[in-house]
């Protein structure tokens, strides 16, 4: 059995590229290569639009050997307005063609925030029908969709995600799990509710193909640096060794300590996926 591919989130770079473009595409990708990386994670908001600059922008991430496991995206389908959720599943399409373009796997994608005015019933119907539509059209054109245990967006404003309670999240799931739509599964979201990612990963995990390793106190909105949060990585990593996991471990940057936390993060899940994934050849050039 091969063991999970490594791939980085930056999410402590994430304000600062959607707004200042800081770190440049080739600051980033020379950083990535020099941490033994092979892929990448890259926000909705980061890329150019124009047809020319993307190809300029995947000739460069051929240029140093990278390739994007997912491409972030945070459609939300849950809002009051079926014109919104219609206009939100184009603008959908419209980044799946943009993943498509970069060469990435798959996509990560939310139900949409929570409203005061839509039931959790309606919420979950709608989440249900929309995430299956857009499964659909990822499915055709050869990519993945990774439906995450969400908790917030920074744009959503002060919403949290309409899934951010496990018991929503699994519901939504259960509509859609004989779909084309996968599952990235994301480590501590939970812990900002007080419940147990285990017993999340627990329903979820014949459906995933993409994880978010991060970490954070539990009930605190910080990240951590990867290891030294409340995460309960061994029973984690141990279920998903179980179950003969080979997708990708995505390193979810955003702790506070900067490239010294991030090099300890990626040494800490190097150590893991060792542990767990015993007899598998590991050559992090690979990962």
């Amino acid at each position: 059995m091969k063991p999970p591919i490594l791939s980085w989130s930056p999410l402590r770079y994430i304000a600062s590229m959607i707004e200042r473009g800081e770190p440049g595409f080739e600051a980033w990708f020379a950083q990535a290569r020099g941490y033994g990386l092979h892929y990448l994670e890259m926000h909705y908001r980061v890329p150019p639009r124009d047809p020319a600059a993307l190809r300029d922008l995947r000739r460069l991430l051929d240029r140093y050997e990278l390739s994007l496991s997912q491409f972030i995206c945070t459609p939300d389908f849950t809002h009051p307005d079926r014109a919104y959720r219609d206009a939100q599943l184009e603008f959908m399409r419209e980044n799946l063609a943009v993943a498509r373009a970069l060469g990435a796997v798959g996509c990560r994608v939310t139900a949409g925030c929570g409203y005061e005015e839509v039931s959790t019933e309606q919420g979950i119907a709608w989440a249900a029908e929309y995430l299956q539509r857009l499964g659909d059209l990822a499915e055709k054109q050869g990519l993945k969709l990774g439906f995450e245990n969400h908790y917030r967006d920074r744009y959503y404003g002060p919403r949290q995600d309409f899934c951010f309670h496990a018991e929503v999240f699994l519901a939504v799931f259960e509509r859609i799990k004989d779909s084309p739509v996968g599952v990235n599964f994301d480590c501590s979201n939970q812990l900002m509710g007080d419940e147990d990612p285990l017993a999340v990963l627990e329903v979820v995990k014949p459906k995933v193909w993409h994880v978010h390793a991060s970490d954070r106190p539990r009930g605190r909105y910080e990240h951590s640096v990867i290891g030294e949060g409340d995460v309960p990585f061994d029973a984690l990593f141990q279920t998903l060794a179980d179950s003969g996991y080979q997708g990708f471990i995505s390193l979810e940057d955003g702790n506070p300590e900067g490239d010294a936390g991030t090099e300890r993060g990626l040494a800490f899940l190097r150590r893991k996926i060792a542990q767990y994934w015993t007899g598998c050849r590991m050559n992090w050039a690979d990962g």
